[in-house]
């Protein structure tokens, strides 16, 4: 199984807190699920060393989003507190579509492409 692009030691900065116990074990599981998506857009990248630093934050950035809110809630409210995230905003390790677009970027996968047409010749 190949490497996740990012480490624990990189999320846990970005959280502000150490990860423990179970907490730990299910971030570490965020970091191979946001590392798969992000290779699935961009290269297989092998050695996560030689991945591009943009797939390593947008790694770090879906991983974040799955430790803060595992559950996948959209909204809270409790009294007069309310609380909602933009329908927009992926749920889980998922990418937003500005992240998969910088990431087919980053290996010049953007941009204009043929398709071949089976009535002019081609195939499907």
């Amino acid at each position: 199984m190949t490497p996740p692009l990012a480490d624990l030691a990189a999320l846990e900065q970005r959280l502000g807190r150490e990860l423990v116990g179970e907490e730990r074990s299910q971030a570490e599981a965020a970091l191979t699920d946001a590392s798969a998506l992000v290779r699935a857009y961009g290269d297989a990248w092998p050695d996560p060393g030689r991945a591009p630093a943009v797939a390593v934050a947008i790694t770090l950035a879906a991983a974040e989003r799955r430790v803060r809110n595992p559950e996948g809630y959209r909204s809270e409210l409790q009294g007069a507190y309310q609380y909602q995230l933009p329908a927009s905003l992926p749920v889980g390790a998922g990418l937003t579509d500005g992240e998969a677009r910088m990431i087919r970027a980053a290996v010049g996968a953007a941009g204009v492409f043929s398709v071949p047409v089976e009535s002019l010749g081609g195939s499907l």
